[in-house]
């Protein structure tokens, strides 16, 4: 489950307020969809798969903060909350077409993500392992 998930429970639980953690950009500042784009070029199947759950399970959370008034003025406001799923949904359509070029038929899969990184900022050596990263090389990129 996400960080921002998580947080949305912790809201409703507690019915106000909580500490939030700011979800990650989708895109670097320098480069933006073309930086992501080459990453995805740079990914194994496995972390094209990894990739796909991770942003699915991104763009929920989102959704989910900006239809919750505490949590749209915790992510800065209602339009940032917008600008996020606006990067998120561009990188998605960057992923359909890199899964297209390989002729892969993504789909989410029950494997823990890592809340704040792409597949190739994986650290987590548990989560490497689950999604056979195993053998990649931990590829430190230039997002997030």
């Amino acid at each position: 489950m996400g960080h921002l998930r998580d947080i949305m429970q912790k809201l409703a639980a507690a019915q106000g307020p909580a500490p939030v953690a700011q979800p990650p950009d989708f895109l670097p500042a320098a480069g933006g969809i073309a930086a992501y784009r080459d990453q995805l070029q740079r990914c194994s199947t496995a972390m094209i798969h990894y990739e796909w759950t991770w942003l699915h399970q991104q763009l929920e959370d989102l959704q989910l903060c900006i239809s919750n008034s505490a949590m749209v003025k915790a992510l800065g406001g209602e339009q940032h909350g917008r600008q996020l799923i606006d990067q998120g949904e561009a990188c998605l359509e960057a992923l359909v077409q890199e899964c297209s070029q390989r002729n892969l038929k993504p789909e989410r899969q029950a494997h823990s993500v890592a809340t704040g990184e792409h597949a190739w900022q994986v650290s987590n050596a548990a989560i490497r392992q689950q999604w056979g990263f195993d053998g990649e090389p931990h590829q430190q990129g230039e997002l997030g």
